[in-house]
């Protein structure tokens, strides 16, 4: 009877995991002596197979997961270095979908010339072993990187395919060796292989899903890279492990003296890069605290008299311990120039909350201005609450949403809005718009004022921003008055270009260069109601025409231009925005 199952037709059959359909045709098992054996033989068989299908379907399952939970984690490990901006994900899926597309092919061609189930091994621990690496060492990886290259394009470019290539390559190569595994029907390949797909595919909906609305709040980026790393070296072990069985004709594989060694030597390897996976090493100092959200990275970090508000790459807030509610930066106080140009203001907006800076000075210095503020990050409300002493007043009204969504569904008018969204190396594109400064513009009252913050560094780059920026508010709001505030630690004598321009629009603004406007400005100051810093920022004033610029639009507003000419985290302010 053994002898007959060795047989070359059965060894196939076995070999595919299918058994051999005997009821269609005369065997030598249909004769009563041999059909109790024969079934006792079909249900080992059978039972062998639905496992094997099952592990089938679950590789594929975790692996389609696996990939689409690294490409979501490579754009929030990308962000504390290159941003999160549409070059950044542009680079992200086109490196993966590369590494894809080449390990397709490479499974393939491995799994016609090799054991499928030795390739399975071998693809899920390699790419589990990189993914280890990519949780330990990813960080000093794309600092040094986005040193070699600082092209906005490239650079996220080259670090995805150093970092995220080779486990997307690895787990890719996993598909094709599954399907020769499973293809045991030739007249049923449609099916078979389609099942495989969709198994596959459903695994890359739940990991796309399950990272991005669940496990990256969580658990943190750098350790559910780990935690996916550890999923892919305990699977790529099993499929070893049964491989090394079924050749062996044993339960467990004998293993040979060499044999031994260079497991042993693989498995300390991957222990080793396991740990260093959960101490990963940092470049950026250790936060006081961080999180990862749904929309960035929250960081949170500390020295002797500040602390500063991190989101991605871009310190958004900055606040003076010895004294939380004075408004620190310079910016910060000119925007609040816009309180001395409307006589009366009873109602004011803020879209862009950062570490409630503002909302903090206005709750002390003007109380009974009725405020609200919009923010569309609930972790950066959270966070100016518990660790930059914002504690909203009954005058103030925090809504947790985007700003164009706020301003399409409230009817109130504002005496004053002040627009503080837009960070260095990126701006919302969809908050730069024709069509959104119009949004604005019918939410204030004919005599308010709408302040605007754009960071920038005088560059060629940023300055084709400005130019837009500038170009687009004058189509709704002719009247524009522009001034240029550096950094609270640097003099005129520097001769350093502006870090902010702050652009004030509106029916007022006429009144800026007004004697009354200056007289204004001084009783609120001698009343502490503006920043004693003001008259002298007002100083900054620009002079000279803007050249014209690119009117932006929905339709048509080029990131080229949006993304100015930011650069990686460097300094205490190297990049303020809030």
């Amino acid at each position: 009877m053994s002898g007959l199952f060795r047989s070359a037709t059965c060894s196939d059959i076995l070999r595919i995991g299918e058994p051999f359909d005997f009821a269609s045709g005369p065997t030598p098992f249909s004769s009563p002596p041999y059909r109790h054996l024969y079934r006792k033989r079909m249900s080992s068989l059978s039972s062998k197979a639905n496992w094997s299908r099952l592990a089938l379907f679950a590789t594929a399952f975790i692996s389609g997961a696996v990939v689409m939970a690294l490409e979501i984690l490579g754009s929030r490990l990308l962000a504390p270095v290159f941003g999160n901006s549409l070059f950044v994900w542009g680079a992200l899926i086109g490196v993966i979908l590369a590494a894809m597309s080449s390990g397709y092919a490479t499974g393939g061609w491995l799994a016609d010339r090799h054991k499928s189930g030795a390739v399975l091994g071998w693809l899920l621990l390699g790419s589990g072993a990189w993914t280890f690496l990519l949780a330990g060492v990813g960080q000093p990886v794309m600092f040094k990187v986005s040193a070699w290259i600082e092209d906005p394009r490239w650079g996220p470019c080259f670090a995805a395919s150093i970092l995220l290539a080779p486990p997307a390559f690895g787990l890719s190569g996993v598909l094709p060796a599954l399907l020769r595994l499973s293809i045991a029907d030739l007249g049923h390949l449609g099916q078979h292989t389609g099942a495989m797909i969709a198994v596959s595919t459903v695994g890359s909906l739940v990991g796309t899903w399950g990272t991005a609305f669940y496990l990256l709040t969580w658990l943190g980026s750098v350790t559910l890279v780990a935690a996916l790393g550890g999923v892919q070296v305990t699977l790529g072990l099993l499929w070893w492990w049964r491989t090394a069985a079924v050749r062996s004709g044993a339960a467990a594989p004998a293993i040979g003296g060499l044999r031994l060694i260079t497991v042993m030597a693989g498995g300390l390897g991957l222990i080793l890069l396991g740990w260093l996976a959960l101490h990963p090493i940092a470049v950026l100092p250790p936060p006081l605290y961080q999180e990862d959200s749904p929309y960035q990275q929250v960081r949170i970090r500390d020295d002797d008299l500040l602390r500063y508000l991190i989101l991605d790459r871009t310190f958004h807030a900055v606040m003076w311990k010895v004294d939380p509610v004075e408004l620190f930066l310079p910016y910060s106080q000119m925007m609040m120039a816009a309180l001395g140009l409307h006589p009366d203001p009873q109602r004011a907006l803020i879209l862009g909350h950062g570490g409630g800076s503002l909302a903090k000075w206005l709750a002390r210095r003007w109380p009974g201005l009725k405020l609200d503020l919009v923010e569309v990050d609930p972790s950066v409300v959270r966070v100016a609450e518990q660790y930059f002493g914002y504690e909203a007043t009954n005058a103030h009204h925090v809504y947790v949403k985007d700003a164009r969504v706020f301003l399409r569904t409230t009817d109130a008018r504002y005496d004053i809005i002040w627009l503080d969204v837009f960070a260095r190396h990126l701006i919302p594109f969809h908050l730069t718009t024709q069509e959104f400064f119009s949004e604005v513009r019918a939410h204030l009252n004919h005599d308010g004022v709408l302040a605007v913050n754009l960071s920038s560094t005088g560059d060629g780059a940023d300055r084709l921003r400005s130019y837009a920026v500038v170009e687009t508010l004058r189509t709704v709001f002719p009247q524009i008055e522009s001034f240029g505030v550096k950094g609270p630690w640097r003099t005129a004598s520097q001769k350093v270009e502006p870090e902010n321009l702050i652009f004030f629009a509106g029916v007022p603004v006429a009144r800026m260069l007004h004697p009354e406007f200056a007289a204004r400005v001084s009783e609120l100051v001698a009343q502490r109601r503006l920043p004693v810093e003001l008259p002298e920022l007002l100083a900054t004033r620009r002079e000279q025409e803007w050249p014209r610029g690119v009117v932006l639009t929905d339709d048509y507003a080029p990131f080229d231009i949006l993304v100015g000419s930011g650069r990686p985290e460097s300094g205490p302010l190297a990049m303020v925005s809030h």
